[in-house]
């Protein structure tokens, strides 16, 4: 049987903050700089780019690290990928991957984080209300079947966030071509923002779906956990 391949990409950037933490990349960790297509410049650590080949590049203004995601879904040929970034790292045991296949897990992702009044109050509170309403009118119109479910999901406490994973590749294609045709029409619902922060709602989006769309196939996938690091 062919051994099995891993790649982490590390989403970066030329406009990162320099890290205060010391942190040193594990073997299967590789660094992706993500909004490549917006400057010249590039991050000497830098093993792939998010500007080639099939790519959103261009976007990664809004859309930040799902720039990272996109490039992953239509580039990367490893078995498995994940999704990390240059200061948030999954807390991984040791022979995590060969843990990982022998277990058959298909997907890891950050431990649930608790909100409250729910997932989609606390995003109606936090962000643009509209933009929420036009994520549940897209669900309405175009995927009904998957309304009354993501509207439950939301209705709850617990998502994953930070945009990271670990998945199967296959998984991870199934999951961003479910997603990115919502994100994409969310993100032309609300168009461009004033405030930088707030002008990243595809990403803050994205988080909700990534953790809907894994928990509405728990009969597909098997996921697990785990920490991650925040470094200063």
């Amino acid at each position: 049987m062919q051994k099995k391949t891993a790649r982490i990409y590390v989403a970066s950037s030329v406009l990162d903050k320099p890290l205060e933490d010391s942190y040193t990349l594990i073997k299967e960790e590789a660094v992706l700089q993500v909004g490549a297509a917006l400057t010249e410049k590039r991050l000497p650590q830098a093993a792939f780019l998010d500007c080639e080949g099939d790519n959103i590049s261009h976007k990664n203004r809004q859309y930040c690290e799902l720039t990272g995601l996109y490039w992953i879904w239509k580039n990367a040929v490893e078995d498995y990928v994940g999704l990390v970034h240059y200061r948030r790292h999954f807390l991984l045991p040791d022979h995590w991957f060969e843990r990982m296949v022998g277990n058959r897990v298909d997907v890891i992702l950050p431990v649930p984080l608790y909100v409250a009044p729910s997932i989609a109050g606390n995003y109606r509170e936090r962000h643009t209300a509209s933009d929420w309403d036009c994520l549940m009118a897209y669900f309405k119109t175009n995927i009904l079947d998957e309304y009354e479910e993501a509207r439950h999901f939301f209705d709850g406490n617990l998502y994953s966030p930070c945009n990271m994973l670990i998945a199967k590749k296959e998984a991870l294609d199934s999951l961003c071509e479910w997603m990115f045709p919502i994100v994409s029409a969310v993100a032309e619902h609300g168009g461009e923002k004033g405030d930088a922060h707030q002008n990243r709602y595809p990403g803050f989006v994205s988080e909700r779906l990534i953790t809907y769309f894994f928990e509405s196939h728990r009969g597909k996938y098997r996921v697990v956990y785990a920490n991650k690091n925040f470094l200063r």
